[in-house]
C-alpha cells in the first residue's frame, strides 16, 4: 500500500472512532496498532488525529486516495473492527459504515456478510471463553 493510502486509511479509522462524537480509549489503542503496523511516526500519528478531530477534511477527500479494490474492502473491514472495539455497534456507526461503502463503491451485501463475521466472531469467542472458565 502506497504511503498516500495508508495515511487515508489511517484517516478514515479515526473518522470512524470519531463519528459518534467520542472516541474511546480501546478505538484509539486499535488506532494506534494500526498506525504502528503502518510504520507511520508518533508525530504523523498526531498529525492525522488534528486532522479528523478539527474536520479539515470531508470523508470524501479522506477516502479519495484508496484505489484498489482489495484495500477498500480491508478498510471496510478494519473500520467494522474499530466500531466493535467498545462491544455496540451503534447507529451512528451503522450509518457511517454505509456512506463509506456507498463512497468508495463497495457493495452494502458486502458490509453486511462482513457484519455478519464479525458477529459470529464475538459469539464464538464467548463460547470459547465459557468453555475455558474466563470472565468476559
Amino acid at each position: 500500500m502506497e504511503y498516500q493510502e495508508r495515511v487515508s486509511y489511517l484517516e478514515a479509522l479515526m473518522f470512524m472512532a470519531t463519528i459518534d462524537e467520542k472516541v474511546e480509549e480501546n478505538e484509539l489503542e486499535h488506532f494506534n496498532r494500526v498506525a504502528a503496523m503502518y510504520g507511520i511516526s508518533s508525530d504523523e500519528i498526531e498529525s492525522i488525529k488534528e486532522i479528523v478531530l478539527k474536520k479539515e477534511k470531508t470523508v470524501e477527500e479522506i477516502l479519495s486516495p484508496i484505489k484498489s479494490r482489495q484495500t477498500k474492502l480491508a478498510l471496510i473491514y478494519e473500520l467494522l473492527a474499530l466500531c466493535y472495539t467498545d462491544g455496540s455497534y451503534n447507529f451512528a456507526e451503522k450509518n457511517g459504515m454505509t456512506n463509506v461503502c456507498n463512497i468508495l463503491n463497495i457493495e452494502i451485501s458486502k458490509l453486511r456478510d462482513l457484519e455478519n463475521i464479525i458477529e459470529e466472531s464475538i459469539q464464538l469467542q464467548k463460547k470459547i471463553n465459557t468453555i475455558l472458565e474466563r470472565e468476559e
